[in-house]
């Protein structure tokens, strides 16, 4: 039996063969950290590499002000804990992932901020108006996925960050679902970008960051400090960039993976990939009307969400449903809350959740009607 894919809204299974050629011969030869030794220059030019390949993907003049992490989530945390202050009103909306609500419900928790989620509509959609309305004097910080990981609903960002920026508030967005599969460029729009580098960029896991606006840099304080190989005198982190956000050992394998992968979507182009997964999205979901027990989630409109379909089957666990799919049919899909029981909760699919079919550059159009077929035998 053929395994089926289905989960790239949780991460990209392959890497491009350029990647996996330039990794393998990185591998079998000498790697130091960058800025320590002599060898250790070309590591940093890795890092450059992948900067310069992120800040063309992104629209962004200078690559210094992409940052390196452990992946979106450690970015995560660290622009919002490195933008809020004491008593500062932070806005965030109701299909945010963990990686988001936990921090802010953290620093609310402790009573560091106050916090008002937007209420999205049940198909994951947010109406701008909320975001006017929801502003207060001491607002700060607007932060925003730009595409559900559980509904695929694509945010209006751009409207509610002009919104925003009129009202001096600092904005985060999450482009954990949307990098290298929706077109987007960061200038004029947010004032920090976090990106994840194993799902639409075709990284390996363990990689991400985030891209800093220039209003926001003078504005964020260092949340993790360490060595960096630069400055080394002072018992202070470096205020250039990107020593200033990037203390300890990177990842250089994975920022290596990021560079070669994103210099080949870049190559192939993110709006090619665009319009063929929103093709994909398109003809799964034209097959699940004719499938009169299953309910999908969403706004059922490719247009507008990226390639994550979220459905319920009404008297039938959705772990059982997964389990099924894969143990019958080797189509590998992912089931339950997603880390996201905010989104669960706009939907009405908590506390139960859901199974969730992702596409990416690997699928095919023949996967997606097996999958249909496979889902109507069940």
């Amino acid at each position: 039996m053929t395994t089926i894919y289905a989960n790239y809204a949780a991460t990209s299974p392959t890497l491009p063969q350029a990647a996996v050629k330039e990794l393998c011969e990185y591998l079998g030869g000498v790697h130091l950290n960058a800025g320590r030794n002599f060898e250790g220059l070309e590591t940093g030019a890795i890092a450059l590499r992948a900067r310069r390949a992120m800040a063309q993907l992104f629209g962004v003049s200078d690559p210094l002000r992409v940052v390196f992490t452990s992946g979106a989530t450690q970015a995560l945390n660290m622009a919002i804990n490195g933008l809020v202050r004491e008593g500062c009103h932070v806005l965030a909306t109701t299909v945010e992932h963990n990686a988001v609500a936990r921090p802010l419900e953290n620093l609310r928790k402790n009573g560091v901020i106050e916090l008002d989620w937007l209420q999205c509509c049940p198909d994951g959609s947010l109406d701008t108006e909320k975001v006017r309305a929801a502003v207060k004097k001491n607002t700060r910080l607007l932060v925003m996925s730009h595409a559900s990981n559980v509904l695929g609903t694509v945010l209006p960002v751009t409207e509610c960050f002009r919104l925003a920026r009129e009202r001096g508030i600092l904005t985060i967005l999450d482009t954990a679902q949307t990098g290298g599969i929706l077109p987007f460029l960061m200038e004029d729009c947010c004032d920090i970008l976090v990106f994840a580098g194993h799902k639409g960029l075709g990284g390996l896991a363990g990689v991400g960051g985030f891209v800093l606006g220039e209003a926001a840099l003078p504005k964020m304080r260092q949340w993790v400090s360490g060595g960096t190989g630069s400055a080394s005198h002072s018992l202070d982190m470096p205020e250039f960039m990107p020593d200033r956000f990037e203390p300890g050992t990177q990842n250089v394998i994975g920022i290596l993976s990021l560079a070669a992968s994103v210099e080949e979507l870049l190559r192939a182009g993110v709006e090619e990939a665009r319009k063929r997964e929103s093709g994909y999205t398109a003809r799964f979901l034209s097959g699940l009307r004719e499938i009169k027990k299953v309910k999908p989630c969403g706004t059922l409109d490719p247009d507008r969400s990226v390639p994550v379909i979220s459905l319920v089957v009404p008297g039938y666990d959705a772990g059982d449903v997964s389990r099924c799919l894969f143990e019958r049919h080797g189509i590998i899909t992912r089931s339950g809350l997603h880390c996201s029981p905010l989104a669960h909760q706009t939907c009405g699919t908590f506390p139960h959740g859901t199974v969730r079919f992702s596409f990416g550059r690997g699928t095919t159009e023949a996967e997606i009607d097996t999958m249909l077929e496979a889902l109507s035998a069940l």
